[in-house]
């Protein structure tokens, strides 16, 4: 048997080949344990958002289906810049401007409103938030009130079967703008707001007044129906405006200077006896003429024809000095021709006609007074009777009281003929009516709906032929024309413009 002898260092340097070689040997493939296969997961999807259920409205914008956000833009856009409603009224149209008013409505206040319904499956629904403006409304609303407004239409009503003279009225149109601003309000507090609102205009409930220079101009035209002389006073107790035509022309003063003669007794006389009394009454109501007499007699301090005299004097200086009338004087009693000539009586007159300014009327020279004159004494009086003027200033016996005692006396007036037949029934009147051959006068206050104002109408005829003495029924007629003419103007008749005549 052959054994081989192996060194040491030689099976170390074959141990280190052996494993050289065993490194670049390829080793054998050692199949893996299997494993279970995994299972197949998607990722978690996101939380959805919650809607407003379909059919939701928010100040009117439709936010169905959308999130709070979405919801959001939506009604910044909507309702940041509304759209301008058209206002209609009449034949304009204005623009009225949502932002000026205040309705703009807070998204904020909305959502906040809205917001515990989101993902629920009820529509929710938010009114409009904005606070409206009423203010700022009813300032566009008074703008469009004056635009719009149909001034009332003045008519004059004439009869050509006698002199007569009025107004009447078609009334105007206007925006009532109380009643456009609850129907505005009403419409911007939906929740669709309209594009037009239509306001209607109705007819204007106030009737128009009569300016004065129409007034003026009926009453020359009216004075030119009339052969003769027309003289024309009218004072308006509110405004102090006046209307004036031969209103210093001098007529004779027959009986309408008795107002004067009971403003005389009152300044003289602190208290009236029984018997006063009585010719007060007698002289106002009846314009009797021996109770006037006897009232100047008394403010001067007697009794007697011969003491009214001195009463006369009395009375025409005072409304000359005091007052400052021109023109207007009573120099002897009524009635006492005859006991001029039989006692051979001197008395004061004034100077020959003609007097004062034209035209001019014939009036003797002992009684006169001018239609410009004796209003003066009504608006002292009634100034007196409001606490107010020259008769307070300058007489100690006067009072507010007493003044509207002679207001009240002059409203007994029986004459329904001349200024009161121009009135309708009713119709309060404190005057004095005066009337001689050729002349027919009424002078006072009247009281009306529509404002007060003094009134003196003054008619002279002169005679002709055998005529002594105008009868009533021709002069008495034309003081009551003008009277109605002076109160139409301030209560001018509502007429029917279907009855009207086509103007030229």
């Amino acid at each position: 048997m052959l054994i081989m002898t192996i060194r040491p260092r030689t099976a170390a340097l074959l141990l280190v080949g052996l494993l050289a070689l065993a490194a670049c040997t390829p080793a054998a493939a050692v199949a893996p344990t299997p494993s279970p296969a995994p299972t197949a997961t998607l990722p978690p999807s996101p939380t959805p958002f919650p809607v407003f259920a379909p059919g939701s409205r928010l100040a009117g914008v439709d936010v169905g289906g959308l999130t709070l956000d979405a919801a959001r833009e939506q009604l910044a856009a909507q309702l940041t810049a509304p759209a301008p409603i058209t206002l209609r009224a009449g034949d304009l149209r204005v623009s009225l401007d949502l932002a000026t008013l205040g309705l703009t409505p807070s998204v904020d206040d909305l959502l906040a409103a809205a917001e515990p319904s989101l993902g629920s499956d009820q529509p929710v629904e938010v009114e409009r938030s904005g606070d409206l403006d009423t203010d700022a409304l009813r300032l566009q609303l008074d703008d469009l009130a004056e635009e719009v407004a149909v001034p009332a239409a003045i008519h004059v009503i004439s009869e050509t079967k006698t002199i007569s003279r009025s107004f009447g009225y078609t009334p105007g149109m206007i925006l009532n703008v109380d009643a456009a601003l609850a129907a505005v309000t009403r419409q911007l507090a939906k929740e669709k707001l309209p594009t037009t609102i239509t306001l209607d205009l109705t007819p204007d409930p106030t009737p128009p007044q009569v300016d004065t220079e129409r007034l003026l101009a009926e009453v020359e035209a009216l004075a030119e129906e009339w052969n003769g002389v027309i003289g024309f006073h009218l004072y308006d107790l509110a405004t102090g405006a006046e209307v004036r035509f031969n209103d210093k022309t001098v007529f004779a003063g027959a009986s309408t200077i008795k107002v004067a003669i009971m403003l005389n007794a009152y300044i003289h006389l602190k208290q009236f006896t029984e018997k006063q009394e009585f010719w007060l009454g007698e002289m106002i109501k009846y314009s009797d003429n021996i109770s006037a007499n006897h009232l100047l007699s008394a403010a001067a301090g007697g009794t007697g024809t011969e003491i009214a005299f001195t009463g006369a004097e009395q009375m025409s200086a005072m409304l000359a000095d005091d007052l400052g009338l021109e023109n207007l004087y009573l120099y002897i009693p009524y009635e006492a021709i005859d006991f001029i000539r039989q006692n051979n009586i001197k008395y004061k007159r004034g100077p020959k006609d003609p007097v004062g300014e034209p035209p001019y009327t014939e009036t003797g020279a002992t009684l006169r007074a001018t239609p410009y004159s004796i209003a003066q004494v009504y608006k002292a009086i009634d100034a007196c009777a409001n606490g107010e003027g020259v008769l307070l200033e300058k007489f100690d016996l006067l009072t507010p009281e007493r003044c509207q005692e002679m207001l009240d006396r002059l409203a007994t007036n029986a004459d329904k003929t001349r200024m009161v037949a121009g009135v309708p029934r009713g119709t309060r009147v404190e005057h004095k009516s005066g009337w001689i051959e050729d002349m027919q006068a009424d002078a006072g206050i009247v009281r009306t709906p529509a404002g007060d104002y003094v009134l003196a109408v003054y008619v002279y005829k002169k005679l002709t032929g055998d005529a002594y003495m105008w009868p009533d029924e021709m002069m008495a007629p034309v003081v009551a024309a003008f009277s109605r003419l002076a109160y139409s103007a301030y209560n001018p008749i509502l007429l029917d413009p279907d009855t009207l005549a086509p103007e030229e």
